[in-house]
C-alpha cells in the first residue's frame, strides 16, 4: 500500500510505494504536494498511466502486492463508503494473515485456517470478509491467471443464535415522542417512525424532496460517515430499490410544516432538513435519543429500530408484504419476509377453516 508523510520543514506531502519492474519490485517516491489529497491524486495519476515492461510472472508475486493492485482497481468501481469499508476491514483482518503469501501458493486449506481464526466477529461480518478475500483472488484469476482457492472452500457455517429484533409498539412510541421537547429532534424521530426510512436517507433530505401538496417525499440519496478524511458525505442510497417515493400521513406533515417554519427562522439558509448546514451529528442525535428514552421510561432501542417499529406497526394492521417492501425500499419481497416473517400472524387455523368450507 502507498504511505503518505508530511515534511516537518517544508510542510509538503510525499508518497512512497512500490511498482512492478519486470520480475522485480522498485521503490518509488513522489513529493512536492501541498496537501495529502493532492499526494493521493498524484499517486493515482501515476499508477493509472504506469505500464510495466511485462506483467509480474514470478511465483513470488506476493499477496501484499496483489492487494495494492486490487485496491487501485476497486477504488474506481466501488462507492466511496463501500471502498472505505473494504479497506478498513481488509487491512485489519485479511492483509495481516496473507500479506507474505505468494499468491500462487495460497491453498484452500490456508483459506480454511484463516476462516477458522475469525473467532470474535459475527457471522455476517465473517461472510463479508470472505467475500472481500474472494474478490481479491478473483481479480488475480482474471488478470494474472492464478486460480482462486476460495472457490473450493465451504461457506462459513452460521452457528449463531438468531438475534431478537427490538422494536416499539404504538403505545411505546407515543410515550417516547411525547417526552421529546426539541422540535428538530421530535421531527426527525417522528419521520423515521412514520416512514420506516433509514437514518442516512432521512439525514440527506432537502426540503425540495418534499411534495407537501401531494403528501409525499422522494428518497434518492443517503448520508454516509464511512469516508476517509470527511465527517460525512452525500451518496447514492443503499441499492436501486431504495430510490422511492413515500406517502406521508397528515399528522407527520403538520409537524414537519411547523418544524420548517422554526428552522427557517433559526437557520435561514439551511441545506438539510434534519440539521442545518450539515446533517445532525451522530453522537448528538444518539445522546438525545437515549435521554428521551430514559425520560419516557421505555426500552432503549437503536434509532435504526424505529424502522423495524414502523414495519411491525404496518404488519399488525394487515398491510400486504408487497406494500411494506416497497415502502421500506427492499430489493424484493423475500428480503421483507426474511426480516419480518416472525412478526406476521400465524393464519394456519384460518386457512384450514376456509378450506373446510369449500
Amino acid at each position: 500500500m502507498a504511505s503518505y508523510e508530511q515534511s516537518k520543514s517544508s510542510k509538503l506531502w510525499s508518497v512512497r510505494f512500490r511498482i512492478a519492474n519486470g520480475n522485480e519490485k522498485k521503490h518509488m517516491r513522489l513529493s512536492g504536494y501541498r496537501t495529502k489529497k493532492e499526494a493521493q491524486q498524484g499517486y493515482l495519476d501515476f499508477m493509472s498511466s504506469y505500464a510495466p515492461d511485462e506483467p509480474v510472472k514470478n511465483d513470488r508475486f506476493l499477496f501484499y502486492d496483489l492487494f495494492e493492485e486490487y485496491c487501485l482497481y476497486a477504488k474506481s468501481r466501488m462507492k466511496e463508503s463501500s471502498y472505505y469499508d473494504f479497506t478498513s476491514k481488509a487491512n485489519l483482518h485479511i492483509l495481516p494473515y496473507f500479506k507474505d503469501f505468494s499468491v500462487k501458493e495460497i491453498k484452500p486449506l490456508d483459506v480454511v485456517h484463516w476462516q477458522n481464526g475469525l473467532t470474535t466477529q459475527s457471522y455476517k461480518y465473517k461472510c463479508n470478509l470472505r467475500g472481500y478475500l474472494s474478490s481479491i483472488l478473483k481479480y488475480a484469476e482474471m488478470y494474472h491467471d492464478i486460480p482462486n482457492p476460495v472457490k473450493k472452500v465451504e461457506y462459513i457455517r452460521n452457528v449463531e443464535m438468531p438475534k431478537e429484533m427490538h422494536f416499539w409498539t404504538e403505545v411505546e412510541f407515543k410515550k417516547f415522542i411525547n417526552e421529546v421537547d426539541r422540535i428538530d429532534h421530535k421531527s426527525f424521530f417522528s419521520f423515521l417512525y412514520f416512514t420506516g426510512c433509514r437514518r442516512g436517507e432521512a439525514l440527506a433530505l432537502n426540503w425540495e424532496d418534499f411534495d407537501f401538496a401531494n403528501a409525499k417525499v422522494r428518497i434518492n440519496k443517503s448520508i454516509t460517515r464511512k469516508i476517509e478524511g470527511k465527517s460525512w458525505l452525500v451518496t447514492t442510497p443503499k441499492n436501486a430499490s431504495s430510490i422511492r417515493t413515500i406517502s406521508l400521513p397528515a399528522n407527520l406533515l403538520s409537524l414537519l410544516e411547523e418544524y420548517r417554519k422554526w428552522q427557517k427562522q433559526k437557520y435561514p439558509d439551511a441545506i438539510f432538513v434534519f440539521g442545518s448546514y450539515a446533517p445532525f451529528a451522530g453522537t448528538n442525535i444518539d445522546r438525545s435519543f437515549s435521554e428521551f428514552c430514559k425520560k419516557a421510561n421505555v426500552e432503549r432501542i437503536r434509532i435504526h429500530d424505529l424502522r423495524h417499529s414502523h414495519a411491525s406497526f404496518l404488519i399488525s394492521k394487515g398491510i400486504s408484504v408487497v406494500a411494506i417492501a416497497k415502502r421500506l425500499g427492499h430489493k424484493n419481497i423475500e428480503q421483507t419476509l426474511n426480516t419480518y416473517s416472525h412478526m406476521m400472524p400465524d393464519e394456519d387455523k384460518k386457512l384450514i377453516e376456509y378450506l373446510e368450507n369449500i
